[in-house]
């Protein structure tokens, strides 16, 4: 169903990729300050679309996964920032 970024995972979305004044950016803003309702892709298919978007080669760089250690450090050895 896709993922809910909330408070603390948008901030530890930032602090991971080493971003946090972004934190002031007014959509990012609006998230922590818990002024926006939570939102999700509900099976349209919103990671391949934002992929196709951001230009992204990992679905892993647009949302949240748990990946085993090998095949994340090979992301990371090809350049490929993946969301923890």
């Amino acid at each position: 169903m896709g993922i809910r970024v909330d408070r603390k995972a948008l901030l530890k979305q930032l602090e991971h990729r080493g971003v946090k004044h972004e934190a002031e950016l007014d959509f990012q803003k609006a998230v922590i300050e818990e002024m926006l309702p939570y939102s999700y892709g509900g099976g349209i298919g919103i990671s391949r679309l934002l992929m196709f978007l951001l230009r992204t080669c990992h679905i892993g760089e647009v949302q949240c996964g748990v990946w085993h250690n090998d095949h994340f450090s090979q992301a990371k050895e090809a350049g490929i920032d993946m969301i923890p």
